[in-house]
């Protein structure tokens, strides 16, 4: 150990503990906090901001993962209240109509997602999040949190 200043007296602490352990405990920290939505709200967007920031930067890279910008767009949208369109997801997705299809039909496939038809225009449908898939962007949007006050 290094020496302090005199009026200084640390003490190191070397603890092992199992790697979920300390995450359920930063979980249990962040899960207390008043502002918890808040700040997965402002995490799921600061992510997509991100992902729309870095592929300006590359001209003509594609940066392609319409499932996950779906999900974090659809996470986005129900925490301000706001209701995506089947069409307004796919543009969301950054890839082709066809593929974002794919994408929202496996998504519904596996119980993450429903489509609920417009009851004024039955060409339209909107998309919304099942528990299941709120549930697990969360979870990862508050392991994603913790890793990040541990700097990983």
């Amino acid at each position: 150990m290094g020496t302090a200043p005199e009026k200084d007296e640390l003490v190191d602490i070397v603890v092992r503990m199992p790697r979920k352990q300390v995450e359920n405990t930063l979980l249990a920290a962040a899960s207390s906090a008043t502002n918890v939505d808040e700040r997965r709200l402002r995490d799921a967007k600061a992510l997509l901001t991100g992902r729309r920031r870095r592929a300006a930067c590359f001209d003509g890279v594609r940066f392609y993962d319409p499932s996950w910008d779906m999900i974090l767009e659809l996470y986005v949208a129900m925490r301000e209240r706001r209701q995506l369109m089947v069409s307004q997801l796919c543009s969301l997705s950054g890839g082709s109509t066809t593929t974002a299809l794919r994408h929202i039909e496996h998504l519904e496939a596996l119980g993450y997602i429903r489509r609920n038809w417009d009851t004024t225009d039955r060409r339209r449908a909107n998309v919304t999040m099942r528990t299941r898939l709120i549930e697990a962007a969360e979870h990862w949007l508050d392991v994603q949190a913790a890793a990040s006050r541990l700097g990983g």
